[in-house]
């Protein structure tokens, strides 16, 4: 951790730390709510699958799309490649977070 800190600078490590955080909180609350809620699991099926469509889907391929450019401009503007890194992985990482949380919903006990 101390390489990872070296390298992004205090700020920006805290930053990414925070957004670890809050991802973990949101999908721990996600997790929580749905155990509380337990049904049969229709009610939300229609907006789970239309979610599931708009990521990776074309809407999704688009914002990756969008991401990638931006990080790239930022990364080539400031010539710092953690712009476009952090990019890369916000791209790819919407596409395999849809796949846990429909793992984690679809799991049975």
């Amino acid at each position: 951790m101390t390489h990872a800190l070296a390298v992004l600078g205090k700020d920006e490590a805290l930053h990414w730390l925070k957004a670890v955080l809050i991802i973990v909180m949101v999908g721990s609350l996600l997790l929580i709510v749905q155990q509380a809620y337990a049904s049969e699991g229709t009610e939300f099926q229609a907006a789970s699958d239309k979610f599931q469509t708009w990521i990776q889907g074309n809407l999704g391929k688009l914002a990756a799309f969008v991401a990638l450019a931006v990080g790239a401009i930022v990364a080539a503007v400031k010539k710092d490649w953690s712009w476009f890194m952090g990019a890369v992985v916000l791209a790819v990482g919407m596409g395999i977070l849809v796949g846990i949380v429909n793992a984690s919903f679809t799991a049975t006990i």
